[in-house]
């Protein structure tokens, strides 16, 4: 066994001779975060290398010709953050359009019949009428169209790997009644409350080369059509990438509605859309 061993140990020797020892060093950085380089820094070390960090400096534990490899790296990494201006749009469509057709009528039926369809009596739209004699019936068709546009713009500006946070808002009022119950019967309280609504984004942009990637949560609030305390909410999270300078398509909403009611002599039709849309653009400032 003892000559097994002896054998063994020397044909391992010129194999442990020959494997790089590893080195240890503190690293550091001259405008880049140790969070922000480690991530990209990890891929290129050895299976037996290692690093942490903290702050302004690396810990990086590896072969000499690895650590070579990696201040090669960071020479590219560690550069001084590139400053941009980030550009989110949030807009905003509706369309209503409304047709209505009309008949009304006052016509006899012989000595002892008539008929009458009163109508509504508006009088807007085109009004076509017959007479003869005393017998008279009329047919109105009006078509109402609406159309409502918003823009809304935002910017700020950021350095390159950090975060950044933009919002406005306002305060508006929300009509409350509450019933109280009183040793002198049932009160009813009307009180005042401000509710805020805000629109703004939180983003964290990277850059590479000319390429662009964000993590990117824009959120916008608006008071609704559905009655006192009603909001429109609409807010996205997501995580984009595209070129400098360029419109980035976050997403958007469409919404579509079909309406109709029926009377006697009457008819009406109404359609409503609702598109909503998201964009970012990223520039950098020299």
């Amino acid at each position: 066994m003892a000559r097994f061993l002896f054998w063994a140990v020397l044909l391992l020797t010129p194999f442990l001779a020959a494997a790089d020892p590893t080195v240890l060093e503190v690293v550091p950085l001259k405008y880049r975060t140790a969070q922000e380089v480690i991530p990209l820094v990890q891929p290129f070390l050895d299976r037996e290398g290692a690093v942490t960090g903290m702050q302004g400096q690396l810990i990086i534990r590896t072969t000499p010709a690895n650590l070579a490899q990696i201040k090669q790296l960071l020479a590219t990494i560690d550069t001084l953050p590139r400053r941009l201006r980030i550009i989110v749009r949030q807009d905003a469509d509706r369309t209503e359009d409304a047709l209505t057709g009309e008949i009304s009528a006052d016509v006899s039926g012989g000595n002892k019949a008539r008929v009458i369809v009163p109508g509504s009596g508006d009088s807007r739209g085109l009004t076509v009428e017959g007479r003869r004699s005393d017998d008279v019936v009329r047919g109105r068709v009006l078509e109402t169209q609406g159309r409502e546009s918003e823009r809304n713009t935002q910017e700020i500006q950021v350095l390159e790997g950090n975060q950044a946070f933009i919002r406005i808002g306002q305060s508006v009022p929300v009509q409350q009644r509450t019933v109280v119950q009183t040793p002198y019967g049932t009160r009813v309280v009307e009180s005042t409350q401000f509710r805020d609504l805000s629109t703004g984004f939180y983003v964290l942009p990277r850059v590479n080369g000319e390429r662009v990637i964000l993590e990117i949560s824009p959120q916008r609030e608006t008071p609704g059509a559905q009655g006192p305390g009603s909001v429109n909410v609409q807010r996205l999270a997501t995580t984009a990438s595209g070129r400098l300078g360029e419109w980035i398509d976050l997403g958007g909403i469409v919404q579509d509605r079909t309406d109709q009611s029926s009377a006697i002599g009457s008819r009406t039709t109404g359609t409503a859309a609702d598109r909503r849309r998201i964009l970012v653009k990223v520039e950098e400032i020299r």
